[in-house]
């Protein structure tokens, strides 16, 4: 959000040059300008927290965080030109900067306001949502209430747990569970992301140590309610949501700006991938229909991020009845673990064949990023009856979202055994990073080159 704002910033302020069609930017004052407004409106920008969405803010704290940023910066500027302007030509005057510090003022106002109301429009609708397991007692009821009302803030009060039968009166989809068993199998059967944990320390319902052990295995994030008999040997780090504090026990990265930075390259990769190989597509559909004018499209439930269902689509490879084939054919099976493969599947047609060892049947699945189900690098999808067949501590391989292709496609592919495989995803998902994403893709491409899926 601060970089967004900053490059907003130097775009009024060039062009404010509108209103002054006799201005002159010359190259040096020009890269000289850029990094004095970056390094000013960015400083003050992130340090009076204007990067954040003002939900938690008031309005007023807002309006004036604005104003000091952008009259101490505009001060600066008047001040260069009161001063420098002696020595050296100075590309503004000081009615350029009244004129760009009203601007500026009024746009970036504008566009909080913007972001804040689409983001909110989006909340509403369900778009990038986190799934919320609420564990507490009835006097948490007002609490629970707000969390169900704040659509804005992205998150979904998936389910309510607690131990009292009396909160079945209130919530209707209130879970009864006493033990963690019961409440860890439920959380292992459902698409969990975020555990809000309202229950004293002190109530020996539940073994919190245990819990934290247990959802760290899956990589669910657990928030544990900052009561006053809590251990402070618990802390991790402390959100503040709903003004109430929480320590916090994740295994996933919280690199939020990366994870962020992903989320829109795989957007727009997507997008202008599908867009280049638009060509290449209408010929592999119009080669489909002309082999046996069956469906051109495969789509199968795959299992993604914390266990949600949704539908992979990929270039058909197969006959038209493979799935009713398989039963025929399942004792060749050439993997090990839950993972069904044949080198020399019979089911695949001569087309399909191709598509699979060039992986070009894989290319709808730039639709599934496009729709936030996928990235473009990830663990692969799962099937659900492979998911079933998963011990406790590979259940983490889906607290990533899924990808099109992976550490293991580039570095393992048809070499590494199930149990392999699935530690090279809990080790991406360890250490992932952007840089490491990027060298994937790029090994990707030399597996396209080289040909050899199956």
């Amino acid at each position: 959000m601060v970089v967004i704002q900053v490059l907003l910033t130097l775009l009024m302020f060039f062009g404010t040059s509108y209103f002054f069609p006799y201005t002159k930017h010359y190259l040096l004052n020009t890269l000289a300008l850029i990094a004095q407004i970056t390094l000013i409106w960015g400083g003050l920008l992130y340090y009076l927290k204007l990067g954040t969405i003002f939900r938690a803010t008031k309005l007023s704290t807002m309006l004036r965080g604005y104003m000091v940023t952008v009259f101490s910066g505009c001060l600066l500027l008047f001040l260069e030109v009161i001063f420098i302007s002696h020595f050296r030509p100075i590309n503004y005057s000081i009615e350029y900067i009244v004129i760009f510090g009203t601007l500026n003022l009024a746009g970036l106002i504008i566009f909080k306001f913007a972001f804040y109301n689409g983001m909110l429009f989006l909340r509403r609708k369900g778009y990038n949502k986190r799934n919320v397991l609420i564990i507490a007692n009835p006097e948490y009821k007002s609490f629970i209430e707000s969390f169900i009302n704040a659509k804005d803030w992205g998150y979904e009060a998936f389910s309510i747990v607690s131990v009292k039968k009396e909160m079945k009166k209130h919530f209707k989809n209130a879970e009864i569970f006493t033990t963690n068993e019961e409440l860890f199998r439920y959380i292992q059967s459902n698409p969990v992301d975020d555990i809000f944990y309202c229950l004293p320390i002190t109530d020996n319902t539940f073994d919190v140590e245990k819990l934290i052990e247990d959802v760290k295995t899956i990589g669910v994030t657990l928030y544990i309610l900052q009561h006053p008999d809590i251990k402070k040997g618990f802390l991790f780090r402390q959100p503040s949501l709903m003004n109430m504090n929480y320590v916090t026990h994740s295994t996933v990265t919280d690199n939020y700006l990366g994870l962020k930075i992903k989320d829109l390259f795989d957007v727009v990769f997507s997008v202008i991938a599908l867009f280049i190989v638009s060509p290449l597509i209408i010929l592999i559909i119009t080669l489909i229909k002309l082999n046996d004018g069956g469906d051109i499209f495969f789509i199968q439930e795959r299992v993604g991020l914390n266990g949600r269902l949704f539908r992979c689509f990929k270039f058909r490879t197969m006959v038209m009845n493979a799935e009713s084939l398989l039963e025929e054919i399942k004792g060749q099976n050439e993997a090990d673990g839950p993972v069904f493969k044949i080198g020399n599947d019979p089911r695949i047609t001569k087309l399909g064949r191709f598509l699979r060892k060039t992986s070009l049947d894989e290319l709808p699945q730039f639709y599934n990023v496009i729709k936030g189900e996928m990235s473009i690098v990830g663990p692969r999808p799962p099937l659900m009856r492979e998911v079933q067949h998963y011990e406790q501590s590979q259940m983490r391989r889906l607290s990533m979202k899924p990808g099109i292709t992976c550490g293991w496609q580039v570095w393992g592919r048809h070499q590494v055994s199930f149990k392999e495989w699935m530690q090279m995803d809990l080790d991406y998902i360890d250490n992932w990073s952007l840089w490491l994403d990027l060298k994937i893709m790029i090994a990707t491409v030399g597996v396209i080159l080289k040909a050899n899926g199956q």
